[in-house]
């Protein structure tokens, strides 16, 4: 008789050719299983990159307030004939200042959408966004300390000196 080289026979479902088909039960619910650990890794790794991007996005947008506010205020301050002193906030007067021949008069507030709006002779300008609040503190004669508060999550507030006198105080 005659040995044949076939493998022996399959269990389970046999299509033509004798090949099994599909999948069973069990090896079904072990590949879920394996898609489900790998797309919670993904979203864990996913949540963690936007918290990531979005703590950065607030620093960068706190920066670019200061960078702006102090921009202004320091032009503005160096050039005044006297330095006003005091905090201007949402609700608070705007803090007033005049320089130049003939005179200018610039007006600074926070309005309500944590802009620093910046009036110069009756015309209003956005000079920075997402300002809280900016406290000036006269020191002494020509000098005065200026604190700006952004109004982003976590951000810290920036302070500098400015002086209205080129030379200094005599």
């Amino acid at each position: 008789m005659r040995q044949s080289n076939l493998p022996p026979p399959l269990r389970g479902r046999v299509g033509a050719g004798g090949a099994q088909r599909g999948f069973t039960l069990v090896e079904m619910m072990v590949g879920l299983a394996i898609l489900s650990i790998v797309t919670i890794a993904m979203a864990g790794t996913f949540l963690v990159a936007s918290r990531a991007v979005s703590n950065e996005a607030r620093a960068i947008a706190a920066d670019e307030a200061i960078s702006g506010a102090s921009l202004w205020l320091t032009r503005d301050l160096n050039s005044a004939a006297a330095l006003p002193a005091g905090t201007v906030r949402v609700g608070n007067p705007q803090m007033t200042l005049q320089y130049g021949s003939p005179p200018v008069i610039v007006a600074y507030s926070v309005n309500t959408n944590n802009d620093l709006v910046r009036t110069v002779n009756g015309v209003d300008t956005t000079a920075a966004r997402g300002i809280t609040s900016v406290t000036i503190t006269a020191a002494a004669g020509c000098y005065a300390t200026v604190t700006i508060q952004p109004s982003a999550t976590g951000a810290t507030a920036a302070t500098f000196n400015v002086g209205n006198r080129p030379g200094g105080c005599w």
